[in-house]
């Protein structure tokens, strides 16, 4: 039901964008009508140039994700389990957690070009501090009393960790993963922009650069098609690894 009440609100709101533009009351330059985006959007899916373009800024995005949790996934139980690391770590942590993710782009681009290995970088920093914080909040917020019990039972450190602190840690960690997945989209997107000839960014840019408006919402509209798959394929596969959890609630807010 609830998906279907957002079906009807995406619809008139497309609805309404296609009666403005043909009413004259807005540009059809600048707003061209729904249909005209969708026929483009068509044409350019099935001519296969869309999806050439989206991919490989999907795949960046996706390795850079996949990067940072690999990274900071453990780093963040280790804080989360040691004061000491906790205490040496969280002043850089809160230092470089507030920095917009645009703002390292220049740095990027001048130590690493304008390559992939700059659009992974951005990526990664984007990704890390929802993935590291998710982590070293789940790892704090383990019951005591697991702890406590597994120390009765003469667990060694390895086993405390993956048989109790990483299991409750495992849904806070995989919020934070979630909430890392749009900024990863973005941020791709947004580096092919400043410095790319490939991708979905620069195709939108180029696009709006040479006044190919429908070409450009289509550009648009394809990534937002995207993340939707991504988002959603990521929502059933947690819900589906921590079906254990009540909390959880299927993967859903």
């Amino acid at each position: 039901m609830k998906r279907l009440s957002g079906l009807l609100v995406f619809c008139a709101l497309a609805g309404a964008w296609e009666t403005l533009s043909r009413s004259g009351l807005v540009s059809r330059l600048y707003f061209p009508p729904v249909s005209t985006i969708a026929a483009t959007f068509w044409d350019l899916t099935v001519s296969g140039l869309l999806p050439e373009q989206a991919l490989s800024t999907v795949l960046r995005a996706v390795a850079g994700l996949l990067i940072a949790l690999a990274v900071m996934g453990p780093l963040g139980l280790a804080m989360g389990v040691s004061r000491r690391l906790s205490a040496l770590l969280t002043p850089t942590v809160e230092l470089l957690r507030p920095v917009p993710p645009p703002a390292v782009i220049p740095a990027a681009m001048l130590l690493l070009g304008i390559g992939t290995g700059m659009k992974l970088a951005v990526i990664v920093f984007a990704c890390s501090f929802p993935i590291l914080v998710g982590a070293v909040d789940g790892a704090r917020g383990v019951d005591p009393g697991f702890r406590l019990t597994a120390g009765a039972y003469g667990l060694t450190r390895r086993d405390l960790l993956f048989g109790v602190i990483l299991p409750a840690a495992g849904p806070s960690v995989a919020a934070g993963f979630r909430s890392a997945l749009p900024m990863a989209l973005i941020v791709a997107v947004l580096s092919e922009m400043v410095g790319a000839t490939s991708g979905i960014g620069h195709y939108i840019l180029r696009m709006q650069r040479t006044f190919a408006i429908p070409e450009m919402y289509a550009g648009v509209a394809m990534i937002g098609l995207w993340g939707l798959c991504l988002n959603t394929g990521l929502e059933r596969a947690l819900a589906r690894l921590l079906r254990w959890h009540a909390g959880w609630k299927g993967g859903r807010d």
